[in-house]
């Protein structure tokens, strides 16, 4: 394949027509409606400040599974819609899953820099909900959502680097207000710390000198020590709403678990420090099931009075706190600090099961039916 730097504009390609992806065309669970197809159309061109990657891995992400099934159709429709600035709904099938992955820069457009990177180079990158996913033998994307694989990191493990790790960093930094400069001696509870999320939230809070409190099950003790917290409560034992209380009041709570909203008040938003702006965050929206139930409209309202009435019911906003919600973003500077991070072994994402790419519908329902230990990685293997 040729090495050619390629835009938009010139016309040229130095990749295949044709690809082979997992895609679905309709909105079912992922095993019955997705096809392994050998002769899908690859992209067509690359813009000026895109890449285009050859994918050697890509994980399985929750949202996959759920996107799978039309979880989130009607917003994401209209955000690819705006994204191509016409007036009518967009095509969404054939549509190739997948959020995030790491492989080779194949071709890169006229505006990316030789400081960026380099065709050949190996790549860590993250795909935006709305846009066509990893499933995939290639993959473009803007250069502001890749940054280069750390030479340590196998490609299996740099594929679970930067969906999960930015929906956690934009949680702590834009709904938490936290980041490296003033999370020093800040002390976090971290909800669910064996998840994902939970993983990620640890690591990267403790880079930034936070003291960090978590909890997990009995059987993820180990697991979660081994990423450096402070404190580990096991919430199954009868007195762990003892030991928040004793390691309490906390700056920031982060829910990785998905505690239902009925229960945030009474037992965790009187352990945030009374004004002070302490933050309960939760990455358990409802914004997206809103707009697929309600509408774009009537989902918005929706959205809005379920963010003022937590607030208001558990009584958070009269103690000088709040709930907020967390959402992935694809943050340039946030996949800057994570690929530091990694780079720096100060991050690392533990991997569950890696399956071949002809096994996905195996590492979806890995996915789907929960209770992991880290994420499920899909290894593309060339024939």
């Amino acid at each position: 394949m040729a090495k050619t730097d390629v835009s938009a504009a010139d016309g040229g390609r130095s990749w295949p027509d044709r690809m082979t992806a997992w895609q679905i065309d309709t909105y079912a669970p992922f095993q019955d409606s997705a096809t392994l197809n050998d002769k899908a159309e690859s992209p067509a061109s690359l813009g000026p400040k895109e890449v285009l990657v050859r994918v050697r891995a890509s994980s399985v992400n929750p949202i996959d599974v759920l996107m799978a099934e039309g979880y989130g159709q009607v917003l994401l429709s209209r955000v690819r819609q705006a994204k191509k600035k016409s007036f009518f709904r967009t095509v969404e099938f054939p549509l190739t899953l997948g959020r995030d992955f790491a492989g080779e820069v194949v071709a890169k457009g006229a505006e990316v820099g030789s400081e960026q990177v380099n065709i050949g180079d190996a790549v860590l990158g993250v795909v935006a909900p709305y846009q066509h996913g990893c499933h995939a033998q290639f993959v473009t994307v803007p250069i502001t959502q890749v940054a280069k694989k750390p030479d340590h990191m196998s490609y299996e493990e740099a594929a679970c680097l930067l969906y999960t790790g930015l929906t956690t960093w934009c949680a702590l930094t834009s709904a938490g207000g936290l980041n490296a400069s003033n999370a020093a001696d800040k002390n976090v509870l971290v909800i669910g710390g064996s998840g994902g999320v939970g993983n990620s939230a640890i690591q990267i809070l403790k880079s930034w000198g936070a003291k960090v409190t978590t909890t997990c099950s009995t059987n993820a003790i180990n697991l979660v020590k081994g990423l450096g917290p402070d404190n580990i409560i096991d919430y199954t034992t009868a007195d762990s709403q003892k030991q928040l209380e004793q390691y309490g009041k906390y700056d920031l709570i982060l829910d990785a678990a998905g505690i239902p909203y009925g229960d945030i008040g009474g037992a965790y938003t009187p352990l945030l420090k009374p004004w002070s702006w302490a933050k309960f965050v939760t990455l358990r929206s409802p914004v997206l099931h809103n707009t697929d139930s309600y509408g774009m409209v009537f989902g918005m309202l929706k959205n809005a009075f379920d963010l003022v009435a937590p607030n208001v019911c558990s009584g958070a906003l009269f103690k000088g706190s709040t709930i907020r919600w967390g959402f992935f973003m694809p943050a340039e500077h946030g996949i800057e600090e994570l690929a530091r991070l990694a780079t720096e072994k100060k991050i690392t994402v533990p991997v569950d099961s890696v399956y071949g790419f002809a096994d996905m519908k195996e590492a979806f329902g890995k996915v789907k039916a929960g209770h992991l230990r880290g994420k499920v990685v899909v290894k593309f293997d060339e024939k």
